[in-house]
């Protein structure tokens, strides 16, 4: 079995050698090179100079001091550090350099030959003119006047011989961790890495595509999927980073963006899911597993599912997931939804975000959903979180190396008799960054016995996408060095470019506070990096403090800790900044403990086993439940069973398998006459229907059929006029009132609607709603409404087409025909359950149990064709009646 590991960028790319240039260089006489000798990719002269803040070491504003001087850029580390981050968003393992398309510090590549798109300006609409200008855009056949002039026209070529295969700069490196360690554990055998090269490549040649692809998949165990240069510019730059990025991380867009603008960036997210599924397509073999992972990738699993039906499809998403309320507002919402439910199971990082995509699903798609999953039509797809950890043997190997015991030395020499609090972040939006310099900003002035004390070294992942935030922090920085800095004293060092992880793993580990103040973020586990740096193998320094936003995923895991703040809250941080500092060593040692216990079972390791684990289960139960793979049931060998059995149990459900309506028929009356001619046989009538609701119909029937009403509520045995009650009525009468008022309210608001009150259930019906449409949303809202507010009331909510129920979740027909079987002197050797509702599924699932305990023919069977428990199916040429009367027949 291969397992696929799906992912936008691949570990590795290309690095090629720059080919001789056409003429000699020349020099003018003030050295300068002239205009035709620029060297062609990411190292060309002119993106040189254009991305030379981001490339150097630029120092923090208002800088009072040089110290800050003894950190190398990012681009100037060694060329063989590798880097080594685990947390998933910002700065580490998703993206760890942030490195935007065609900018690479560290690899000659090539330019890319995508023209702009259009840009978002309400004032070019559909139906202004622009729309076929818009659709040679999308067709990457007509350049906009200004896209050579940002080109440019370089002279030189790289080869296209000459090239090696390096790690990849961008690229889930969280992910990445979690695989190798995997592999050393002995855990995954065989594994193919499908994603892109994470680099431009219009201007390759197809003998040169095909030779790297070649190299990659022979020795490097990946697929390469070559995207368009224009395909690849709308899907990341645009949709991903512009639309998904910012909404997933609760920052949409306040500036608006025009259809034109929508329908290019949509157009190439959609292009490049489909080149993924494609290529796995192509590749994937039966007993093989696909993990898809992120939100750039969050259409491929329906294509992989319409192409590769019985496939063992994952999806984990290492990004936060919003709320509905902010989730609704993307115009692609529906088709993002479905996409991922083509998955078997859909894993998130904490249950935080598995709530919000369920809850996005019953109120946008009004799907049913449960506390574990989603129910299609024909399929259920799980939903459960599986909190990232990091890989602590990969940590501990480098922090031996001696570039990292070089730079704690010279970290601490240098900020020697000063405390030192240090973050890493992206310069975005989420990163709260911003938030921080305000917070630390108010505690020097707060706390003035702290000054010339402490310095905050802030590190920025990566360049601004956003000129204004950059500009304002920038301000922040200048104000804050200009305010309390000296001559030998500087509280700010505030590093606007990435520095190597071997310099980050030393600040670590001399850090006293480590300061997290993310407005959204998936994990961050540099947080729990950090945890493992303060354990004083390197320094004398042990147990510094951790300062967590609640908004970070993290949070979750590290619930309860006395540090965690509201970033937006500036005096609750600072006071957090002030706690940290003076707390006792005592009580340091305590917090890291506590800290270091609560992410104890979140490891690399752990992550892998417990969704490969949870992947094979959901994929096995999705395939035995699919209608294509549940079989007709064989009346021959149901005979067989049903002739060497002493003691014979039906429970036949009153809606699929009998008319409800047509109890008292003549032909339900022979029905059940014909199977208690036997005295070996017990015949129970399960239904959703109240016992109120079942009287008159069941006056004519033999004595000898027992009841179960509202699915499991009620039981009325074999022989008896009476009914036993199977809840507790005093707890139900807590919650139904509450309920009642809620259903009434939207009754009121959709015509045609209306409500049924039995004693348990209570239903909210719109089958026969005058707007069908709204009335679907209205049911949509009111599941979610319930579902939201219920809180610790023991209730389920059914959303089914027509209908919203709300039923007790702690009595099932499940819960109800156990009680029947215990009832019994003696356990049958032979159960037949038949039914075709939603409420039968618990039956099925209990019933196929049976058979490991001492019930040896079981069967169950379900009408219709839809995702079910049932082992088998009634043939479309048979009725209960006819198999009813084959058993009873003589042989």
């Amino acid at each position: 079995m291969t397992v696929f590991f799906v992912s936008l960028f691949l570990p590795y790319t290309i690095d090629f050698k720059a080919t001789e240039l056409r003429q000699a260089r020349r020099q003018s006489s003030n050295g300068n090179l002239q205009e035709g000798d620029r060297v062609v990719g990411r190292l060309a002269e002119s993106r040189r100079k254009r991305h030379f803040k981001s490339t150097s070491l630029s120092l923090t504003p208002g800088a009072a001091t040089d110290f800050e001087k003894i950190f190398k850029s990012y681009a100037s580390r060694s060329a063989g550090e590798i880097p080594y981050t685990d947390d998933p968003k910002g700065p580490g393992p998703n993206e760890p350099r942030s490195v935007s398309w065609g900018q690479s510090r560290k690899f000659n590549q090539p330019r890319s030959t995508a023209t702009v798109h259009p840009k978002p300006s309400i004032l070019s609409r559909p139906g202004t003119g622009g729309e076929d200008k818009v659709q040679s855009f999308l067709d990457g056949t007509k350049e906009r006047p200004d896209s050579k002039e940002e080109q440019g026209s370089p002279s030189a070529l790289l080869s296209d011989v000459d090239w090696v295969v390096k790690a990849a700069e961008q690229g889930n490196g969280g992910l990445r961790n979690a695989v190798n360690a995997a592999e050393e554990a002995g855990l995954l055998p065989n594994k193919l890495w499908v994603g892109t090269l994470g680099m431009p490549t219009g201007l390759l040649k197809d003998e040169t595509r095909a030779s790297i692809a070649e190299i990659l998949e022979d020795q490097f165990e990946s697929l390469t999927v070559f995207v368009g240069d224009n395909e690849f510019e709308g899907h990341y730059s645009h949709f991903c980073r512009s639309v998904l990025w910012p909404a997933f991380h609760y920052q949409m867009q306040e500036t608006p963006r025009h259809t034109e603008y929508d329908d290019y960036s949509w157009g190439q997210y959609m292009k490049v899911n489909e080149k993924f599924a494609n290529i796995i397509a192509a590749h994937w073999r039966p007993g093989d597993s696909i993990w898809i992972h992120d939100y750039h990738l969050l259409l491929l699993p329906s294509l992989l599912r319409e192409k590769l039906p019985h496939a063992e499809i994952g999806f984990f998403m290492h990004a936060a997931f919003p709320s509905s309320e902010v989730f609704r507002c993307l115009n692609a919402r529906n088709a993002l939804l479905n996409g991922l439910l083509g998955a078997d199971l859909i894993g998130f990082q904490i249950e935080e975000y598995c709530h919000h995509f369920l809850q996005t699903c019953s109120r946008l798609l009004s799907l049913e959903v449960t506390f574990d999953g989603v129910q299609l039509d024909r399929r259920f797809v799980h939903v459960k979180n599986f909190p990232l950890g990091i890989d602590l043997k990969g940590l501990n190997e480098l922090r031996q190396a001696t570039e990292v015991k070089d730079w704690v030395t010279n970290i601490s020499e240098r900020y020697e008799g000063k405390r030192l609090i240090v973050a890493r972040d992206r310069l975005d939006a989420p990163g709260g960054i911003k938030q921080k310099l305000l917070a630390y900003e108010l505690f020097l002035k707060r706390y003035p016995k702290w000054r010339e004390k402490v310095v905050l070294v802030q590190v920025a992942s990566s360049a601004s996408e956003l000129p204004d935030l950059e500009t304002e922090v920038s301000k922040i920085a200048m104000r804050v060095n200009s305010s309390y800095s000296t001559l030998t004293y500087q509280p700010l060092v505030f590093l606007r470019q990435d520095i190597s992880y071997s310099q980050f793993l030393a600040l670590m580990s001399v850090a006293d506070v480590f300061m997290v103040t993310s407005l959204r973020e998936g994990m961050n586990l540099t947080s729990h990096d950090y945890l493992h740096c303060q354990d004083g193998k390197l320094t004398n320094q042990r147990h510094g403090s951790l300062i967590l936003s609640e908004f970070a995923g993290s949070a979750s895991i590290f619930s309860g800790h006395e540090l965690l703040v509201n970033p937006w809250d500036y005096k609750q941080c600072t006071d957090a900044i002030n706690k940290a500092l003076e707390m006792s060593s005592e009580r340091k040692q305590r917090n890291w403990e506590f800290l270091l216990a609560k992410k104890a079972p979140y490891t690399a390791v752990a992550w892998f086993k417990s969704f490969c684990k949870a992947l094979k289960a959901a994929h096995k139960a999705q395939l035995s439940r699919e209608p294509s793979q549940v079989s007709a049931l064989s009346v021959n060998t149901l005979k067989s069973s049903y002739n060497t059995s002493s003691l014979r149990l039906f429970l036949l459900e009153d809606g699929g398998t009998i008319n409800s309506h047509k109890l008292a028929t003549k032909e339900s009356v022979s029905l059940f006459e014909d199977l208690l001619h036997d005295p070996k046989n017990l015949v129970y009538v399960t239904s959703k229907k109240s016992p109120e609701q079942l009287e008159p119909l069941i006056e004519k029937l033999p004595n000898r059929v027992g009841y179960i009403a509202e699915n499991g509520c009620f039981k009325r045995e074999i022989g008896s006029s009476k009914w036993e009650t199977l809840v507790d009525l005093d707890k139900i009468k807590d919650w139904r009132n509450g309920i009642r008022k809620v259903i009434e309210y939207f009754q009121a608001r959709t015509e045609g609607s209306w409500m049924e009150e039995r004693r348990c259930l209570l239903t909210f019906w719109y089958n026969n709603a005058h707007d069908p449409e709204t009335a679907a949303r209205q049911a949509s809202e009111l599941a979610d409404q319930i579902s939201g507010s219920r809180g610790s009331e023991a209730i389920r909510v059914v959303l089914t087409k027509g209908a919203v129920s709300v039923e007790p979740s702690d009595v099932t027909k499940a819960t109800a025909a156990e009680s029947i079987i215990n009832a019994l002197p003696k356990t049958p050797d032979f159960l037949f359950v038949a039914g075709g509702a939603r409420g039968d599924e618990a039956l099925f699932r209990w019933a196929n149990s049976q058979d490991a305990k001492n019930i040896p023919h079981v069967t169950t069977l379900t009408v219709g064709s839809h995702a079910t428990e049932a082992k088998s199916v009634l043939p479309s040429d048979m009725t209960i009646a006819n198999i009813v009367h084959t058993l009873i027949l003589p042989g």
